[in-house]
């Protein structure tokens, strides 16, 4: 047998934490992504991005609370992929 020292202080216990430290891959298809869903899924970059937003070939909406000057820019995954449908369409 083992002999238990004590110490005053409680067992420590190590918990796994899947909340905001580590998340479990998501296996959904989005509908909206922000830049760095942009640059991790088709490798377009913010300032591309913001090209073909404005040139109307891809689709986006800001997000931000009234009167807020800062907000979250999401693009729709089904524009972007549908620009680059057109791409390879002319490309051929």
């Amino acid at each position: 047998m083992s002999k238990l020292i004590k110490t005053g202080e409680p067992p420590e216990i190590i918990v796994p934490l899947f909340g905001g430290a580590m998340r479990p891959p998501q296996h959904i298809d989005p509908e909206f992504v922000d830049c760095r869903g942009l640059e991790a899924g088709w490798g377009i970059k913010r300032s591309l991005a913001y090209q073909l937003l404005n040139d109307g070939k891809i689709h986006g909406v800001s997000l931000r609370r009234r009167g807020a000057i800062r907000g979250k820019r999401l693009f729709s995954v089904d524009s972007v992929r549908s620009f680059l449908r057109q791409q390879m369409e002319v490309a051929n």
